[in-house]
């Protein structure tokens, strides 16, 4: 399989049409119910000030697990455990002529001390409630409600 060949696509793509992201609800190691959010900057490339789960595109020669754990040490610094799918979602878009590939996780923060990147502007620890007040997208609405 070959990598994307628009060097611009590399960044986000798995190949030329396929793009495989994956998500990672990251739950408080204490607080019971809490889950970690992040808030997208005004000038992000998709989804612009929204708030966001951890986690982000697996690119070639990648291995999943190992990307996800390598997004949520970059995007929040934190080490997560339990690592456990909740949802897998397919989905061709024939106007963009791109398939996605989703992967939903559930996980426990080995630590609170969250420290975000350059990629995000703020973050939360929230409960179910209070993350679908902040009207984030749909298919991370999704996977929150899949967990009990």
């Amino acid at each position: 399989m070959p990598k994307p060949t628009n060097l611009e696509k590399q960044k986000y793509m798995f190949t030329d049409d396929i793009k495989f992201l994956q998500k990672a609800v990251v739950f408080h190691p204490e607080k019971a119910g809490q889950f970690l959010v992040l808030k997208r900057p005004a000038d992000a490339f998709s989804r612009p000030n929204d708030w966001d789960l951890p986690g982000g595109n697996v690119l070639f020669g990648e291995l999943h697990e190992d990307s996800l754990h390598k997004e949520i040490s970059e995007e929040a610094n934190l080490e997560v455990g339990d690592l456990t799918p909740i949802q897998i979602v397919t989905k061709y878009d024939g106007e963009k002529e791109v398939y996605f590939i989703f992967n939903g996780f559930s996980c426990v923060a080995k630590g609170s001390d969250v420290k975000i990147s350059q990629e995000h502007t703020e973050y939360r620890w929230v409960n179910k409630k209070e993350f679908i007040e902040l009207k984030p997208a749909q298919f991370l609405i999704d996977l929150v409600e899949t967990i009990k």
